[in-house]
């Protein structure tokens, strides 16, 4: 079953923007805060049961204990060099104070 519309992603979100300004219009704020927790229980569902897939998908892709300890590895040294290039323009930043 396909739900979700091909279209591009701000146009989608603006869809999003459009209804919930719609239904603010004829309702009371009880009635706001209703539909708006109703929606959001309904998001978390759909989350929960995405990002548990996600693990599963996740788990049975791995292969092996070492192929782990590479990409945590590759994740350390990202965090690293975004960590310098955050440290390097605070230094920047400061300096021109």
């Amino acid at each position: 079953m396909k739900i979700v519309p091909n279209i591009s992603p701000p146009i989608y979100t603006l869809s999003a923007v459009s209804v919930g300004l719609l239904l603010l219009d004829d309702t009371t704020a009880a009635e706001q805060n209703s539909l708006g927790n109703w929606f959001m229980l309904v998001g978390q569902i759909l989350c929960t049961n995405a990002s548990q897939l996600q693990v599963i998908n996740n788990r049975a892709g791995q292969s092996t204990q070492s192929n782990q300890h590479i990409v945590n590895s590759n994740q350390v040294n990202m965090m690293r060099k975004a960590s310098n290039a955050i440290n390097k323009e605070i230094n920047n930043i400061t300096k021109n104070l």
